[in-house]
């Protein structure tokens, strides 16, 4: 009796269901969704290291800098410093001082520069104005040996350019004048004179010649 083989290889029913390869789509998105995921959360991971240790490094060179600055002070020496800008002020307050002081002692070089060979002055006060640009007044009593003396005197103030002093002494006035019984003449003498030409820096300036007013 004869065997009987099936000749046909073709299955009977599909191998793949319909619709399998539809199926591996999902799959796949979520596989790259993952990787993304991963991805992410290892950079955060990272970012988040990098700020500590910014963090740290930031707060470790502040830490330097504050050491280096207090040695930096040590080196220095604080208190040598301070009492340095105390020396500072005081030598600041004392030049102050100096460039308005007024010399007034320089007055009577400048009366001795007006006053001529037959002429004496006996007293003198002074008044200083309460603002600083208005002037000195000078108020004084003298005499002179004859009326002739007095009125060269009261030439001489009449040319004070000659001797450098117009703008020294201002409104030189000669009044009173009085014959007594000696034959002397008694006069009274005003004037004002310009702080600024009694600066005490200024009379530490070498002399200028000044002219004679002897006759």
């Amino acid at each position: 009796m004869e065997t009987k083989f099936q000749t046909s290889f073709i299955p009977k029913k599909p191998l793949i269901p319909v619709g399998g390869l539809t199926q591996s789509a999902p799959h796949r998105s979520f596989s790259f969704l993952m990787v993304i995921s991963v991805l992410l959360f290892i950079v955060s991971i990272g970012v988040a290291g990098g700020t500590y240790f910014y963090k740290s490094y930031l707060e470790s060179s502040q830490v330097k800098y504050r050491e280096e600055l207090a040695l930096r002070e040590k080196q220095f020496n604080p208190d040598l410093i301070e009492e340095l800008k105390h020396q500072n002020v005081k030598i600041d307050i004392g030049k102050q001082l100096i460039q308005n002081h007024l010399a007034v002692s320089q007055i009577f070089d400048i009366i001795g520069r007006l006053t001529i060979e037959n002429v004496r002055f006996t007293s003198m006060d002074l008044a200083i104005g309460q603002n600083s640009g208005e002037g000195i007044k000078v108020s004084m009593k003298g005499y002179g040996t004859s009326l002739s003396a007095v009125a060269w005197q009261s030439d001489v103030l009449g040319q004070l350019e000659r001797y450098g002093l117009r703008k020294v002494v201002k409104n030189p006035i000669l009044s009173d004048p009085a014959l007594d019984a000696a034959g002397l003449v008694s006069f009274g003498f005003s004037a004002t004179i310009d702080p600024e030409s009694l600066s005490y820096v200024k009379s530490l300036q070498p002399p200028s010649t000044a002219t004679s007013t002897t006759p």
